[in-house]
């Protein structure tokens, strides 16, 4: 589609594009870079995104994939289709090399069938026919060095052998000669033979050059040395000059042959070498993404920006060089939120932070990883429009606002509901009443439209269009009012100040001028960014203390169900007791009994005589002690047990007042022992307190009771309950480490250890775990990243970074 001619200068993007064809070591890859660009087509967005998240995984990861002679033929290869066209010796070589990368690359991915790896790149692959014979036949002719083999052809071996003989039959001939010339010395003793003119000659004194028959070629610029090239050398120098020609005409030959050889497969080698360009391509983005630290995120069609950590691309690499750390943001657009107003300070980041959203979307839509974390959503749009800075025109005659009010018409016209658009300081440029009203009017007409779209002001009425209008968004960059500086933080839900009195203040701007500006503004404006401010501090306060209150509840769930399995536990005790003693009550009777029996049938068999009865008397007073002492036994036992499950006695429940409850009363809640403090009453609803604990209770099940104050001792055990509590969240969050080592543990154990470490990070509010498992066979970390894949508690997880464990570490994102 259409777009604005100069949006890609504007946000950015001209930057990535020129990083990406920075990468690109192939000619037709560059101009794929130069052609990237925005696209509205989901198919073809996800497939580029997922061609470069696989090919990034490759550069990461692996280490067979071709690095280099990515050489582009799509150029050379359509003009030997003329007859008696002869490919050069120095392509042939580049066109060697590069089919053998076109070739490593295809049996790359055809090794990664078996494990279905890199699904979207094999299946481009699978398109491609590569004929072995073309590589086959170059490297018969032409070596790794780039020269033509002797063998290339019986005729160039015969003529290479002939011109090495001619070789050395002049070498041994030129020696003999300039031998004989110094021993008779008309040549210097330290004369060596050289060249002049592509011949061999030998140095001669001026004096003695008509000893010797031969060719003077030249003489040194003191004309005391002449060179001289011997006469029965140059004839066999002429002999080689012919051989050298023949040479040539020989390769001439080779090389015609050759490229009528590959002439009927040129329409396969220009799908073959399309496909190195476009691999050459996706390597350079992937290069690009590594650099960026760049992820794919999840692509939906319809329209959503649900974004996490993003970042603007270019200033993390300007902060980066200056050892700086860029802060993230997060955006939440969807169907509830169309249109996002971001206010706040100058020199506060709204200009940075819009071009970022729209740099990001365009990086997504031109099939671009981008700088966000992997959880992000990214929706698709079919327009993107975009107005930025000052656009005057002289040639135009338009002012600056002329050309606002220019792209705002251009947009009204344009805008539909898969439209996304950002306008950076919305009605500036003219007269503020005048600019804010045809500004609101505008974004009313883009609302009903229900466009989607981004905009920067420092407007009240655009601000206040989030109270009336459901769909759109105040957010503000945060300002640090005791250090007066900006925070670069994007919060949203709210808007932002403008500080323009503190940041004038913090200057040094006199102070008689900012009490001017102050009467002249009024009190209204004044009133209304001091209200801003507040509703900040107070949303901040709030946000800290429904953390406070989150963890303390997640903390007493844990407590109560901890208190609910000791309590079953102990009742289980509490039976198990009562059951073991009264066996052994029964038992006792059961041996009493007995010996009673037994004392009676003794008595009688030996006919009640009064010794034998005394006797048995004794016996019958020691078994009877013998049982006492067991039962003695038996109590004790069960008084240390009773111990253990022993409960604090309930306080006696206090008197009750049938009069009218009020604010102050002690009552109690029905069902419940605990006695609260009424501090405000709603209607049928009361707010009470009890320690810490505030809460609002419907009065029907309150009772009013002769109480004035609470219990001191319950104050305090409530105080100090909850101290223990917040103690011991403490002593866990104090103790708790994000990363958990697996290693050496068996499946099962892990597993349960995994399942623990994310409760614990649950109740401590962390958001993000890493598991350290090692690589090894990989038992283990399937294991592990299938029961991830599994876990209602897992938002998601991914191999941690190379540089910092790659596939030996699982890096989780809880929900």
């Amino acid at each position: 589609m259409k777009q604005q001619n100069n949006i890609e200068e504007k946000i950015g993007f001209d930057k990535i594009r020129a990083m990406v064809k920075k990468e690109c070591s192939n000619a037709l890859a560059q101009r794929m870079a130069d052609q990237m660009g925005f696209c509205n087509d989901y198919d073809r967005i996800t497939l580029q995104l997922r061609q470069t998240d696989e090919l990034r995984e490759i550069l990461l990861m692996e280490n067979a994939f071709p690095s280099q002679d990515f050489t582009d033929f799509s150029e050379l290869l359509p003009t030997f289709n003329v007859l008696g066209t002869v490919i050069e010796l120095p392509a042939l070589f580049d066109l060697k090399t590069s089919l053998r990368t076109i070739g490593e690359c295809l049996r790359f991915f055809a090794s990664h069938t078996d494990d279905e790896k890199y699904p979207t790149l094999r299946a481009r692959a699978a398109e491609i026919f590569f004929d072995d014979d073309v590589l086959s036949l170059c490297n018969r002719i032409v070596d790794d060095r780039g020269e033509m083999y002797d063998t290339a052809s019986d005729t160039l071996h015969d003529i290479r052998r002939q011109i090495n003989l001619k070789h050395n039959d002049i070498d041994r001939r030129i020696s003999q000669t300039l031998a004989h010339a110094k021993r008779e010395g008309w040549a210097p003793e330290n004369a060596e033979v050289t060249f002049r003119n592509g011949r061999m000659v030998i140095p001669m004194l001026d004096t003695h050059r008509r000893k010797i028959k031969g060719l003077i070629h030249d003489e040194s610029a003191t004309r005391q040395t002449a060179y001289l090239e011997p006469a029965e050398v140059v004839e066999l120098n002429n002999d080689l000059r012919e051989l050298e020609f023949a040479e040539q005409h020989e390769i001439h030959k080779i090389l015609l042959n050759f490229t009528d050889a590959i002439r009927p497969k040129i329409p396969t080698l220009m799908e073959a070498y399309r496909f190195l360009a476009e691999i050459d391509f996706v390597r350079a983005k992937a290069r690009t993404a590594i650099a960026l630290n760049a992820f794919v995120p999840n692509v939906v069609k319809t329209q959503k920006m649900i974004w996490y950590g993003a970042r603007h691309p270019l200033l993390q690499i300007s902060l980066q060089q200056q050892h700086k750390e860029i802060v993230p943001f997060n955006l939440e657009m969807n169907d509830d939120t169309h249109v996002m107003i971001i206010s706040g300070p100058n020199s506060g980041g709204k200009s940075v932070c819009l071009k970022a959203i729209a740099l990001l979307q365009y990086m997504l839509q031109s099939g671009m990883p981008v700088t966000a974390k992997s959880t992000s959503e990214f929706g698709i749009f079919d327009k993107l429009f975009i107005d930025i800075g000052d656009q005057q025109s002289i040639e135009n005659d338009l002012s600056t606002y002329s050309s606002h009010l220019y792209n705002m018409k251009h947009l009204l016209a344009m805008a539909d509901s898969r439209t996304l658009f950002f306008i950076d300081e919305m009605g500036s440029g003219t007269e503020p009443g005048i600019g804010g009203a045809i500004a609101e009017a505008v974004l009313e007409t883009l609302y009903r439209k229900e466009a989607w779209g981004v905009v920067t002001t420092h407007y009240a009425n655009l601000k206040l269009m989030a109270d009336r209008l459901p769909k759109i968004t105040n957010a503000a960059m945060l300002f640090d009012t005791d250090k007066m500086q900006p925070l670069f933080q994007l919060s949203a839900k709210h808007p932002g100040s403008s500080f323009a009195f503190e940041i004038a203040h913090n200057i040094g701007l006199p102070d008689e001028v900012l009490r001017s500006a102050e009467e002249k503004i009024g009190t209204g404006m004044l009133n209304f960014e001091q209200q801003l401010q507040q509703i900040e501090v107070e949303k901040l306060e709030l946000k800290r203390q429904q953390t406070e209150f989150q963890v303390a509840d997640d903390f007493l769930n844990e407590v109560i169900e901890k208190y609910t399995r000791l309590s079953e536990t102990l009742e289980t005790q509490k039976h198990k007791i009562l059951s073991d003693a009264r066996h052994e009550a029964k038992q006792i009777i059961r041996e009493a009994n007995k010996a009673v029996e037994q004392t009676i049938a003794d008595i009688k068999k030996a006919q009640a005589e009064k010794e034998e009865t005394k006797r048995l008397r004794k016996e019958l007073e020691s078994k009877g002690q013998e049982l006492d002492s067991q039962q003695q036994k038996a109590d004790t036992a069960r008084r240390q047990s009773a111990k253990k499950v022993k409960k604090t006695p309930a306080e006696t429940p206090a008197a009750i007042d049938n009069s009218p409850i009020k604010v102050g009363d002690i009552v109690g809640i029905d069902g419940q022992e605990t006695l609260c403090q009424v501090m405000e009453l709603k209607g049928n609803k009361a707010v009470v307190e009890s320690g810490s604990i505030r809460m609002t209770v419907n009065t029907a099940l309150l009772h009013k009771t002769l109480k004035t104050k609470l219990p001191e001792r319950r104050k305090q055990d409530s105080q100090s309950r909850f101290q223990s509590i917040y103690d011991d969240l403490n002593r866990k969050r104090a103790d708790f480490s994000p990363t958990l080592d697996l290693r050496g543990r068996r499946v099962a154990e892990a597993l349960e250890m995994i399942e623990k470490h994310i409760d614990e990070a649950k109740l401590l509010s962390e958001r993000e775990l890493r598991l350290l498992h090692g690589t090894g066979y990989g038992i283990l970390k399937t294991a592990i990243r299938e029961y991830l894949r599994n876990s209602r508690d897992v938002r998601s997880f991914r191999p941690e970074r190379l540089e910092l464990g790659g596939e030996g570490i699982t890096v989780v994102e809880l929900r």
